[in-house]
């Protein structure tokens, strides 16, 4: 069942962010960093939201998104997760599918989701393709010497 992250799913998604395999100890301290200015501030005044799927009690996935600052209907996809374990279970799906609906509930009309353009991100850019997101743009060496950011957008 997806649902607005509470206070109680904190540990259980940073350790999928931890257990994901894709991000470094850097991107897991950020998502810390965010969660906790989402319990801090609300989702309101910090302009991230968390929502997660659950089994019981068991967070299986999570993501984080929100408005874009100076911009009118669009919004970002700061982060998509699913337990290791809970693969192809379709849970990532669910999620990202959560997120558009509630976008477009507040008037959204476009999604940003920014990814690296290594070999090890290639199954999140499929990922992407598979629910409908297109490459908006690309920008060579961003990350850093041959790791480039893959912007993809989805108009809702």
């Amino acid at each position: 069942m997806i649902s607005v992250a509470t206070e109680k799913d904190g540990s259980q998604i940073r350790d999928i962010a931890a257990r994901a395999g894709v991000f470094s100890q850097e991107e897991v301290d950020c998502v810390g960093e965010l969660w906790e200015e989402y319990l801090s501030l609300g989702s309101e005044r910090c302009g991230y939201n968390f929502i997660v799927e659950q089994e019981e009690d068991q967070v299986l996935g999570f993501a984080c998104y929100g408005p874009r600052d100076l911009t009118d209907g669009v919004f970002d996809l700061y982060w998509i997760a699913v337990d290791p374990d809970a693969r192809r279970k379709k849970v990532g799906y669910r999620l990202i599918t959560a997120c558009e609906d509630e976008v477009r509930k507040l008037d959204g009309r476009i999604i940003i989701a920014e990814t690296s353009g290594t070999a090890h991100y290639e199954p999140t850019r499929k990922f992407y393709f598979d629910v409908g997101y297109l490459i908006e743009a690309s920008i060579k060496d961003f990350y850093v010497v041959g790791d480039d950011l893959m912007i993809f957008t989805k108009r809702l």
